[in-house]
């Protein structure tokens, strides 16, 4: 009995190779031929060993199916009752975290909406009362602006009448 190795080595080919042509899968004819000849020569390797396997399989396979299903049946109704049940309750938490979730969002959009509204409705009272207030000013710089007309025509027709001027007086100094 010869191992992989030594097979290899005397058919002059790699490791695979042989394990290839043991297992019976495709190689080149000429590899294959010098693997069957070292092993004619060396011996088969004790290892795989899948023709002596295969009939001890064969004899205990119906055994072996009866048991299997029994204990996959088992497995199977196990991994049900600890391993998906509890994803299938957390999925659920998850469904109504999300659809909470979602009415808040929607409760929070309608009261930035809110206050978006009366932020803008701010915004325009404000700007009326600023714009009100201006144009009270403006008003009110209107007036003093005819207040200032007058006195400056009154100014005029004294100047012209010889009359002492207002601001003369307004800025004498007694005793000068």
């Amino acid at each position: 009995m010869a191992t992989i190795l030594e097979l290899a080595a005397h058919a002059e080919v790699s490791a695979e190779t042989v394990l290839r042509v043991v297992n019976g899968e495709p190689v080149n004819e000429e590899a294959e031929r010098r693997v069957r000849d070292a092993i004619a020569e060396l011996g088969p390797p004790p290892y795989p060993r899948a023709p002596e396997v295969l009939p001890a399989l064969a004899e205990h396979g119906h055994e072996l199916g009866e048991a299997l299903a029994g204990g996959v049946e088992t497995a199977v109704h196990d991994v049900l009752r600890v391993e998906v049940r509890p994803v299938a309750q957390q999925v659920a938490e998850l469904g109504a975290l999300f659809q909470r979730l979602l009415e808040r969002l929607e409760t929070v959009g309608e009261d930035v909406e809110r206050e978006r509204r009366d932020r803008l409705e701010d915004v325009a009272l404000l700007t009326e009362l600023v714009t009100s207030g201006w144009r009270s000013v403006d008003r009110r710089l209107a007036r003093l602006e005819n207040v200032v007309a007058r006195i400056e025509e009154g100014r005029k027709e004294r100047r012209g009448t010889g009359l002492p001027r207002l601001d003369d007086a307004a800025g004498a100094v007694p005793g000068e």
